[in-house]
């Protein structure tokens, strides 16, 4: 019995130590993970044809902006005198004769009826008009012989007309805008008293917008279906990428622009750009967790936008939005993708349907593509050191700029491929001169990617832009400087690099950071006193803060504090950190000083971008970084002087 007993007790102690032994397995595997799923993903941010031109952000010179549009020539035609779109197919008067073509297929011309003393043509669906001697005829195109028919009359002369939406709207002579809805001949004519515009010689208008080219050679659009309508330039002769006398537009049924010059040639609008804009996302899981790293070719975002792409990611996949973690680039060639108030009114606001249409959907679907194609990788980090920037505005502290340059090698486990992302801190400022100046361009980022891509044989390569709200590249033209970030990166996978182990974790914190606004009297003076001031860009710029700032004070809610958010993800011993704004050098040297021993990459730039983050020594100096630049981006005020102290106890602190 004894020795029974002595057994069961033996087996009952086996049993507890296998479970522990299992535990304790499962504990150092968890903790010592060596592979991980990882999927990568590159979707197009290009602006497509729902835009006709868009602004590009970055720049405020010229102060008559900067926008996409340029005009390709497609070819010669014989004395228009009237042009329009109906569908896939152009009509053109041309010497009193009617002709069409299709779109698809330039110079085939088929004369289809006669038209005498006509100046302008509209159309829509299967009916043609025509603006003949003050009334408005029409023609169904449906039957094999073109008859006019009166249809109705215009009370003023007309300078140009178009049909939109069972509508007509004209432009007198005094360049004030009309319309009617289509009932009868005894139509009643109202006028848009917001939509006057001087000048105007051609109208045409599709997918609920008015478009409006002057004798100046400025284009403007006009959605109809809003309560505010007003134009809003969208291009113009800059002498530079669009040089061409046009003197008619008109708008295709896919939205293409189309131009007629004095010399009866014909050109097509596009958007110029070096077609390499994108949304590319990196996707890794432990096996209970995940993250998302996302980089965009764009200027800037707002932390509104950014949330609403968090959610809408977080109902897909169930990703926590503190393990997504968005980057810009901060190209300055790239649509305007966020709001700047104090700007021309053509750059306050971003283009709607680019924004939500195609860069939203964009970072979705790049984010739903990473997940979905997740395949088990090993990581590994190097780090080593570029001179491509330097700090443009604490010149007496050169020793303020990260120079660093941190690699992630993703190596697929099963198959013969890597991925790569890399980090470094300048702004992507080159080309402000000539075409280049007016082209849409991911500038040094989009070419060190394609240099390290062409050169490892690998695609998908994703770079995240670090501290650089002070940082400038050192050489002129991005060509150089991506070309030297492309042989550093190339470098440092050449090198000995770390392997990433370990679990992910994610945080995301927010610091509110008190400032101190302006009073109302304040504000009332420094208005006064750029009323007359004779710098035009400053002065408007000026002007439209304080008038912000007043509508703050009067409806009372001017901001009190300003959020700093900290984004820190830990993929197993590598720590990458995320501020908002535009963060200058010191912030990211700052923050690797915490962790000395440890491998950590940081990025400004990260989930909004709405002012700079200075430190002590740009405020003292009262720089751009300090305090200019919050007047561009309409914050009441900069920060305190104790900003960086602050922000760097806190992440000591918290030691996410």
């Amino acid at each position: 019995m004894k020795v029974l007993y002595l057994g069961a007790l033996t087996m009952k102690k086996w049993r507890y130590l296998f479970l522990i032994l299992c535990a304790v397995t499962f504990h150092l595997n968890v903790y010592s993970q060596s592979t991980y799923e990882v999927g990568v993903s590159t979707v197009s941010i290009e602006p497509s044809k729902e835009a006709i031109s868009l602004t590009l952000g970055g720049y405020a010179a010229p102060w008559a902006g900067r926008f996409t549009l340029q005009w390709i020539e497609r070819e010669k035609l014989q004395s228009i005198s009237a042009i329009t779109a109906i569908d896939n197919d152009l009509y053109i008067v041309s010497n009193n004769d009617l002709y069409k073509s299709t779109l698809s297929k330039p110079s085939e011309w088929k004369k289809i009826g006669k038209m005498e003393n006509v100046r302008f043509l509209s159309g829509l669906n299967n009916m043609l008009f025509a603006l003949i001697d003050g009334k408005i005829h029409k023609a169904d195109l449906r039957k094999k012989r073109i008859r006019w028919t009166e249809f109705v009359i215009i009370p003023k002369s007309a300078k140009a007309f178009s049909y939109l939406n069972n509508k007509l709207y004209f432009v007198d002579e005094q360049g004030m805008i009309w319309s009617t809805e289509i009932t009868d001949r005894t139509s009643k004519w109202e006028e848009i008293s917001s939509l006057k515009l001087n000048g105007i010689t051609s109208l045409s208008a599709n997918n609920d917008k008015l478009y409006a080219l002057t004798n100046n050679g400025t284009l403007y659009e006009c959605n109809v279906n809003t309560s505010d309508k007003r134009w809003k330039k969208i291009a113009y002769k800059n002498g530079v990428t669009i040089k061409e006398d046009i003197q008619q537009i008109v708008i295709a049924k896919d939205n293409t622009i189309y131009g007629v010059d004095a010399n009866s040639i014909l050109y097509k609008g596009e958007h110029r750009s070096n077609g390499e804009l994108s949304a590319r996302s990196l996707a890794i899981k432990d096996g209970k967790n995940v993250v998302v790293i996302v980089a965009l070719d764009v200027v800037g975002i707002n932390d509104t936008f950014t949330q609403l792409v968090k959610s809408e990611i977080h109902r897909n996949t169930g990703i926590s939005p503190s393990g997504i973690f968005i980057n810009v680039s901060h190209t300055h060639f790239a649509p305007v993708t966020q709001n700047w108030l104090t700007w021309q009114d053509y750059n306050q606001y971003p283009d709607s349907s680019y924004l939500y249409v195609t860069v939203k959907e964009a970072i979705i679907k790049a984010v739903n593509e990473a997940i979905a194609n997740t395949h088990k990788a090993e990581l590994f980090f190097g780090r080593g050191k570029t001179d491509i920037g330097f700090n443009r505005s604490l010149t007496e502290n050169p020793e303020l700029y990260d120079n660093s340059v941190d690699v992630i090698k993703i190596k697929y486990v099963d198959e013969n491929r890597e991925n790569y992302l890399f980090t470094a801190s300048c702004h992507p400022v080159s080309s402000t001169d000539g075409a280049l100046h007016y082209t849409i361009s991911a500038n040094f980022p989009g070419v060190a990617r394609k240099l390290v891509e062409e050169r490892t044989n690998t695609s998908n390569s994703v770079f995240l832009q670090g501290t650089a709200g002070d940082i400038n590249p050192r050489d002129n033209g991005e060509k150089i400087t991506g070309q030297k970030l492309a042989d550093d990166v190339i470098s440092i996978l050449n090198s000995p690099m770390e392997k990433i182990n370990g679990s992910i974790s994610f945080y995301l914190d927010t610091i509110n950071i008190p400032i101190i606004p302006k009073t109302k009297e304040e504000i009332i003076a420094f208005r006064k006193e750029y009323q007359d001031n004779p710098n035009e860009m400053l002065s408007e710029r000026n002007r439209k803060w304080s008038d912000l700032m007043l509508d703050y004070h009067a409806k009372n809610k001017m901001p009190r504090s300003l959020p700093i958010y900290v984004q820190t993800l830990n993929i197993g011993n590598w720590k990458l950190i995320g501020f908002s704004r535009e963060t200058t050098s010191e912030y990211g040297l700052g923050v690797k000083n915490l962790w000395p021993e440890k491998m950590v990459s940081v990025t400004g730039f990260t989930n909004d971008v709405s002012s700079y983050l200075p430190t002590k020594l740009h405020i003292h100096k009262g720089n751009y970084e300090g305090l200019d630049s919050f007047f561009w981006y309409g914050m009441p005020n900069t920060f305190p002087d104790t900003v960086y102290e602050t922000i760097i106890s806190y992440i000591k602190q918290k030691n996410r």
